[in-house]
C-alpha cells in the first residue's frame, strides 16, 4: 500500500475566474494546479527563485506531457 501524501483541493469558481481572466481554457488550468498541487505533495517548493524555476520546469515538462499548453512559456 502507497502512503498518503495529502490533500489538493482547487476552487472552482477561483479556477473558472482565473481561466477566464488568463484566457486559457479552463481544464488547461485546472490541469495545471493540479500538477503544481501534486509537486507539493512529492516536495517541490517555489521559495527562492532555483527552487521556483525547478518546479516551473518540471510543471510545463509535465503538462506537455498530457497536451497542456507550459504555463510558463
Amino acid at each position: 500500500p502507497s502512503p498518503m501524501l495529502g490533500d489538493i483541493a482547487i476552487a472552482y469558481e477561483t479556477t473558472r475566474r482565473e481561466a477566464e481572466s488568463e484566457h486559457k481554457p479552463f481544464a488547461h488550468h485546472l490541469s495545471h494546479l493540479a500538477v503544481h498541487g501534486f509537486l507539493h505533495l512529492v516536495g517541490y517548493d517555489h521559495e527562492n527563485d532555483a527552487d521556483a524555476d525547478e518546479m516551473e520546469d518540471l510543471e510545463g515538462t509535465i503538462l506537455t506531457s498530457l497536451g497542456v499548453p507550459d504555463p510558463y512559456a
